[in-house]
């Protein structure tokens, strides 16, 4: 099985490339524009890992390069999605990425048919949330006969200053109107709305979170048929929270253009190029969590599941923090389930859809990574 890690030496994909060449029955490349850092990274890894450069702009050159692998793991940020899956469907290559932040995620679900027709799976966001939260939340909701509230909340302890990953994607998830499903239907909100604080699994405690757009609430209200409530929340750090707030508050998270010698640029754009510029956070001690709420019926009474998660920093060994691990090892592991055949249906879909929620706890399990599940009530 041949496995093309996209951006896989970038800082979520560098988790992915280490589950795949730990694993014998992948053949890994990472590919990259940056070929000087995934040389580095490919000569630390074990097995026989190859480089490729790539950018992903070229249209004709991805689709050659893709032609050769079996499955592709796309670590590339959001914006690139819709470019690789259409360069997947000529290459003929299984798909994987990290998700679309909800609207990018809606485009992607229109390839549905095409990769059905095409015999091939793409797999929409399958990282920890998307992902993980997708399948622990089936497998809960395969207990009950009725779905009626999913409750999604995610929060960590440590993991140093700044931006974990791409700061373009932090600032999206900070800045753009979330989406809930209430009532049955979906609502639009501010941003940093409905501010909770709520209790975490150890160590990471309690923290304070906020609405946030995100993939899950792309899919989950047709997945579970019938429920009336999801929602999404996430906490941040503080002070990245309050960064956030200022920036928003002087305007420069705006969109619309200006006019500073003579170039015409907008303020987020600036924004953007400057904060991805800026080092990031070097592998640090960190927990990164999800605790997930799913009520409804079961046997015709009130039922309520409740799954969690905790992901410590890998630093002995893979040299990376919880961000990376619980984001890239997932998609390291379902490009496995892919590529072996053992996806559950082809096309465009969810995690939720794809894969058998207990097998992929217990390929989870197997890493470290436990899912564990409770009934509350």
């Amino acid at each position: 099985m041949h496995v093309i890690a996209l951006g896989g030496c970038g800082a979520m994909g560098r988790a992915t490339s280490h589950e795949l060449a730990e694993n014998s029955d992948a053949d890994l490349t990472i590919a990259d524009a940056d070929v000087e850092s995934a040389e580095e990274l490919a000569a630390d890894l074990p097995g026989d890992v190859r480089v490729a450069a790539v950018d992903v702009t070229d249209h004709e050159a991805l689709v050659d390069l893709l032609a050769d692998a079996d499955v592709v793991a796309n670590a590339l940020p959001y914006a690139f999605n819709v470019d690789v899956m259409e360069a997947c469907l000529e290459a003929d290559a299984h798909y994987l990425d990290l998700g679309g932040l909800y609207h990018t995620t809606q485009d992607q679900l229109e390839l549905d048919e095409a990769f059905d027709e095409a015999g091939l799976t793409a797999v929409l966001g399958i990282g920890a949330s998307p992902g993980l939260t997708n399948v622990a939340t089936a497998r809960s909701a395969a207990h009950l006969d009725r779905v009626d509230e999913i409750h999604i909340r995610t929060g960590a302890k440590g993991g140093g200053e700044g931006f974990a990953y791409s700061a373009k994607t932090i600032l999206d998830e900070l800045t753009m109107n979330p989406i809930v499903w209430e009532d049955g239907e979906y609502r639009e909100l501010e941003p940093l709305s409905g501010r909770e604080t709520y209790t975490m699994p150890d160590p990471v405690g309690e923290v304070e979170g906020f609405h946030s757009i995100h993939s899950e609430l792309a899919t989950m209200p047709y997945t579970f048929e019938g429920v009336e409530t999801v929602d999404f929340r996430v906490a941040f750090s503080p002070d990245l929270v309050n960064i956030c707030d200022v920036l928003i508050g002087l305007n420069l998270t705006s969109e619309e253009a200006v006019e500073f010698r003579g170039a015409e640029f907008s303020p987020r754009e600036f924004l953007d190029w400057h904060l991805d510029r800026q080092p990031k956070p070097g592998a640090v001690e960190e927990w990164k969590s999800f605790k997930i709420d799913v009520v409804g019926e079961e046997d015709g009474e009130h039922a309520h599941y409740r799954s969690s998660v905790v992901v410590e920093s890998r630093l002995d060994d893979w040299g990376l923090k919880a961000t990376a691990v619980w984001t890239g090892v997932p998609m390291g592991v379902a490009a496995q389930v892919v590529g072996a055949g053992e996806a559950l249906d082809t096309g465009a879909k969810p995690p939720e859809e794809l894969f058998d929620p207990e097998q992929f706890a217990a390929e989870l399990a197997d890493r470290g990574i436990e899912l564990t599940e409770e009934r509350v009530a």
